[in-house]
């Protein structure tokens, strides 16, 4: 009903805007409209631990712990139905999810990153806007999108209170179904850079440089099949991704291989993801696994993914839930090719390991919530309790790394994105046990619009973060953290 007001509502301005206006038509156009208001505080104890950390995983020691900080962030998102076909879609911005903090004049993201395209740092931000057209060919959509895969692994645009960076895109995408069978091409551009050069990955077909583009570009085919009498999805996204030199955007590898200054290495290589889910009864089981093969920095880069995602509604209360997967690291710098892999930063397993970045917090630089799942093997195992009005969450996680430094040669800072040379003397071998934590989190629903949360959590990291690349290793601390929130969705 509150919808139908709305739109009432919307079409009496649009009819009565067009009255003192004659040359607009006299046909008023539906206008309806979601949106989403957040307010949290944040607070971290102990996330720095070394008060001369200058290279490796330790944190620096500012004095500062605990961090305290707050995020206020509201989308709004109208919606103009054109007719029955065409409609008109956008996501307003004010502020934003990882970077509106009270008592800050910081209204967008702080650096135009991979995950998506922006539109500028002011008060109010265009994060979507595009228009869908239904034909018998399929729908199409032209415009700022949202973007989302399965999982999130690559794509990531689920939403939610865990949504910080979300996946967009400035393109054009066509969708086409044949029965159980859906057909989705389409183009994406992330990043308009100053050069507009060649297409490929070297003059002439040659793969010994990569030329520069015209910014970051996805070209992707996208395959699902949907049966719900077997309750089975399947996917496969094939993606081309390619990027010069001056892309203009920050990635925390591709970007800044062997130096500090951002992008400076182009790449061209593809993704074939694959996807699955499968429901039975109490159950159901998600996969995703992306494989990656190509060119990065005019050298080659392969690597395999994956995360796997299970819950068992063992009761009208009860709800069982596991989360594992893989993302390969980058070895020391006598490896032939390229094998780190980073899952998108929303992508989050834990509320402290893969979410809040610790470094970007103690050098007040960078967003707090980019520390996407990289290097790691995480097993996860959770429960959720609903009664009510209120819901409890339980959950402890695990992860090792996948690649270490060796103390010799050159290694690769995940958090940095870099290489880096060993220190002087003699460096101890890193450990790859990068600890585990147990979370808490209970929500209260005041009604149907409005949810109150409190999550914590306690981290236990392990001697992975000791690691300081020096012959003396740091001394990690216990991380404990607390999250209040309120959400209004309508």
């Amino acid at each position: 009903m509150a919808s139908i007001h709305r739109a009432f509502r919307a079409g009496l301005f649009l009819g009565v805007l067009t009255l003192g206006f004659p040359g607009l038509s006299a046909q008023a156009l539906d206008l309806d409209w979601k949106g989403e208001f957040r307010g949290e505080t944040n607070t971290i104890y102990g996330y720095a631990h070394d008060a001369t950390a200058v290279s490796g995983y330790a944190v620096k020691n500012t004095n500062d712990s605990p961090a305290n900080f707050q995020n206020l962030f509201f989308s709004l998102r109208p919606r103009v139905l054109v007719n029955d076909n065409v409609s008109i879609h956008s996501n307003l911005w004010f502020n934003a999810p990882d970077s509106g903090f009270f008592g800050s004049n910081t209204t967008g993201n702080r650096t135009p990153t991979y995950h998506g395209a922006q539109s500028g740092t002011g008060a109010v931000t265009a994060r979507e806007f595009f228009a869908e057209v239904a034909t018998d060919f399929g729908t199409f959509r032209v415009g700022r999108v949202p973007l989302h895969y399965g999982l999130g692994l690559v794509w990531n645009s689920e939403g939610g209170l865990k949504s910080r960076l979300p996946s967009n895109g400035d393109a054009m995408t066509l969708s086409a179904k044949f029965g159980a069978l859906k057909l989705t091409p389409s183009f994406v551009k992330y990043q308009q850079a100053t050069t507009v050069s060649s297409v490929g990955p070297g003059a002439n077909g040659s793969t010994s440089a990569l030329q520069p583009l015209s910014g970051i570009t996805d070209y992707s085919l996208g395959v699902s099949y949907s049966n719900d009498d077997e309750q089975l999805d399947l996917g496969l996204l094939f993606l081309r991704r390619l990027a010069g030199q001056n892309s203009g955007v920050v990635n925390p590898f591709f970007s800044r291989l062997y130096t500090d200054s951002p992008s400076t290495a182009g790449y061209a290589y593809n993704i074939w993801d694959f996807y699955v889910k499968k429901r039975s009864g109490i159950f159901t089981v998600a996969a995703e696994v992306p494989i990656t093969s190509g060119l990065v920095a005019s050298q080659q880069y392969s690597t395999v993914a994956g995360a796997v995602k299970a819950s068992a509604a063992v009761s009208d209360r009860w709800t069982l839930k596991t989360n594992f997967g893989s993302a390969s690291g980058q070895g020391n710098a006598n490896q032939s090719k390229l094998t780190a892999f980073y899952f998108h930063p929303d992508y989050r397993p834990g509320f402290l390991m893969f979410n809040y970045n610790y470094q970007n917090i103690a050098n007040g630089a960078g967003s707090y919530y980019d520390q996407p799942v990289t290097n790691a093997r995480f097993f996860s195992f959770s429960g959720e309790y609903a009664s009510g009005k209120f819901s409890h969450e339980f959950l402890t996680l695990f992860a090792f790394a996948d690649q270490v430094a060796d103390g010799t040669n050159a290694f690769f800072n995940t958090q940095l994105g870099r290489f880096e040379t060993p220190g002087t003397g003699t460096i101890a071998a890193q450990s790859k046990n990068l600890g585990f934590e147990i979370d808490y989190g209970l929500g209260y629903n005041w009604d149907e619009f409005t949810r109150f949360g409190l999550d914590t959590g306690l981290y236990i990291p392990g001697g992975y973060y000791d690691f300081n690349n020096t012959p003396t290793p740091g001394a990690h601390k216990s991380v404990f953290g607390t999250r209040l929130s309120m959400v209004v969705k309508f």
